[in-house]
């Protein structure tokens, strides 16, 4: 089984604040590694990255409309603020091998978050 040979596989995210945390707001620039670490040989046809996005939000507001009237008024929003697909291997449709004990890092490009790409 190939996924018994992975020790490791995990993003990692270039943050852009002090306090070294992935925060992004609209309009900032994601960029980060894919990096997966095998405990041995494996032969990989593809491997792809879907990155997304988005803010969701829903409130509720009440109110009174006279001595005898009172509403109740939902609200909810959502934006989509990143939507990427990318190969990272794959591209030519051959094969890679990942060799035992290698570590496979990718650097992904940046993204823009000012609309879905």
């Amino acid at each position: 089984m190939v996924l018994g040979k992975v020790k490791n596989f995990f993003v990692s995210y270039d943050c852009l604040n002090d306090s070294n945390v992935p925060v992004f707001a609209s309009g900032d620039s994601v960029s980060g590694r894919v990096i997966i670490e095998v405990t041995g040989e494996i032969r990989v046809k593809s491997l792809n990255i879907h990155a997304k996005g988005l803010a969701k939000v829903r409130w509720t507001e009440s109110r009174n409309a006279g001595s005898n009237t009172a509403y109740t008024q939902n609200f909810t929003e959502e934006v989509e603020y990143l939507n990427h697909r990318d190969v990272l291997i794959g591209h030519d449709r051959v094969h890679m091998w990942l060799p035992y004990g290698g570590v496979f890092k990718r650097k992904t490009h940046r993204l823009s978050q000012s609309g879905a790409d």
